[in-house]
Order: structure tokens, then sequence, then C-alpha cells
């Protein structure tokens, strides 16, 4: 080939590297070609950026409120009085429940501490006043027994001819009255022999027998100071009038016979029972 004069070697030479510089833009902007010819894409405006998360946690707000508490005022049975007409029972506070347990306690029963509030010793003193005075023994107080007891009615003699000094124990009303130169010292609900037939395993082997209270006229003979274990139970402050049958204290002395023969009265009346009456003075014991 015959050579090229210089000037059209120079034409030729800028055309080939003008056609090798238009080959290089085939790609994205920026690429650059590899010695190989085909070029590398670099990241496109599409690509991810991932840019510095900065995540700010708050510390929970954590508010405390005082608790509120509210103040129950105690009913003062002093000076609050129960609604007119609402019945007077058990868990009863107030004025009322107070005189009827005052006038209660003038008539010689016990119905605990006149404080105003009707409790299980209230209770059982009205069972007694309910008893001896014809009303239903139920030992709520209703608008009858309510004014009779506010009333203290007279209590005479049931046995009237044991003299002045003595103490009767009326099974039907299962009631007790101790009485001392004519006057009553302690009117009481008590719980007598239940009727029933028992035959029990103790410790000196098998008692059996009928749970019955004797009727009779009977002395007070020998006494136990405090708690005695006795073949058939544990008796408190037991006095003594028949055999093994004696006035004592129980835990439960509720409103029927129960016992296996003798004659229970409240703990809070046996603390001090003993010291009403004397050995050898009498006690009759009897059905109304």
């Amino acid at each position: 080939m015959p050579s090229l004069p210089p000037v059209r070697r120079s034409l030729v030479a800028g055309a080939l590297l003008v056609a090798l510089v238009a080959s290089g833009c085939s790609g994205s902007k920026g690429g650059s070609v590899s010695s190989g010819g085909s070029s590398t894409v670099p990241p496109t405006e599409a690509a991810t950026t991932v840019e510095a998360t900065t995540t700010t946690t708050a510390a929970p707000t954590t508010t405390t409120e005082a608790p509120t508490t509210t103040t129950t005022t105690p009913i003062d049975p002093t000076t609050v009085a129960e609604p007119a007409g609402e019945l007077l029972r058990s868990g009863s506070v107030g004025t009322r429940s107070k005189a009827v347990q005052q006038a209660l306690k003038d008539q010689h029963y016990d119905p605990g501490e006149p404080d105003g509030k009707f409790g299980l010793k209230t209770t059982m003193a009205v069972w007694a006043f309910q008893q001896l005075h014809g009303l239903s023994p139920d030992g709520v107080v209703g608008p009858q027994t309510e004014a009779l007891i506010l009333a203290k009615p007279a209590q005479g003699m049931l046995r009237a001819n044991l003299g002045p000094t003595h103490t009767e124990v009326d099974l039907t009303r299962q009631v007790m009255i101790v009485w001392r130169d004519g006057q009553p010292t302690l009117i009481t609900h008590v719980s007598t022999g239940s009727g029933v037939a028992y035959c029990e395993d103790t410790k000196v082997g098998e008692n059996c027998g009928d749970a019955l209270t004797p009727e009779g006229v009977y002395s007070f003979n020998r006494r136990v100071e405090g708690w005695r274990e006795a073949p058939l139970g544990k008796l408190y402050n037991p006095v003594y009038f028949n055999g093994g049958i004696a006035v004592h204290g129980a835990a439960s002395v509720p409103d029927h016979p129960a016992s296996h023969g003798c004659v229970r009265i409240p703990m809070s009346i046996a603390e001090y029972f003993p010291s009403l009456v004397n050995t050898g003075e009498p006690i009759e014991v009897f059905r109304s």
C-alpha cells in the first residue's frame, strides 16, 4: 500500500480516536473501558444508598401517683342510733343496741359490756329473755321485744319453795336463774342434755348412756377451778350438783339442748359463776 501523505495520515488517526471514544460511552455515565473492551457498570442513581440511621430511644416516663386512701370513719355506737323500726340482731351497732344491752344488764342478764355492739353474748341474753316472756326465741329484737326489754319487767321466782337463795334450771326454756336473798343475781341461757343416747370410746373405755340432765332438787358440792378434762369432754370451772353432772362453761352453748347431761353456760359467765353459789345451796332442775 502506497504511503499516505502526512496530512492524510493525521486525518485517519483522528477518525480512529473519535471512534474509540464513542464506543466508551455506551454504558452508564462515568463508566470506564476495561482492557478486554467490556464495561463495568457503576452504581446508578436508583441504587440503594444506606444512610446511617440514628435511633433515639426515649426513656419511658413512669408516673407514680400516690394511692388514694379512703378513710372510713367507724360508727360510734354511743352517738349513732340504728334507724327507727330496724330489727336489732347480731351485727347491729348503735345507741338502740346499747340501750337494750344496758336494760338486760339491769335485769341481771349478761349481754356483755353495754357498748352498742350486738354480738353473741347479747344474742344469748335475748334468747333467755324471750324464753321467759313467752316470745319466739330467735335472738332478734323486734319492736315488741325491744319495748318489753326496755320496760324492765320484774322477774319472779320459778321455784319459790326453795327459799330466797337457790338456783333454778328450766329445761323447757333452757334458762338458769340464780337467786340470792330473794333477788336474781344471774339470768342466763343454757344448753342441757340433748336427750339422745350415746356410746363413745374414752380414755377409760367405752362410755354409754342417755344424754339427759336429771330432774330434781340437788345441792352444789365439789368444784374444779379452770379446765377439767372429763371422759366425755372438757369442762370449764365446773360446779357439780349430781355425781358427774355440773354447771360449767363450754365453748359451744347453742340455742337447743346439746350436752351429754351437764348444764352448759357461756364461757364469759363461767368465769364468775362459781362465786355466785356456795357449796350446799340448793339447785332444782325441772320442766316448765
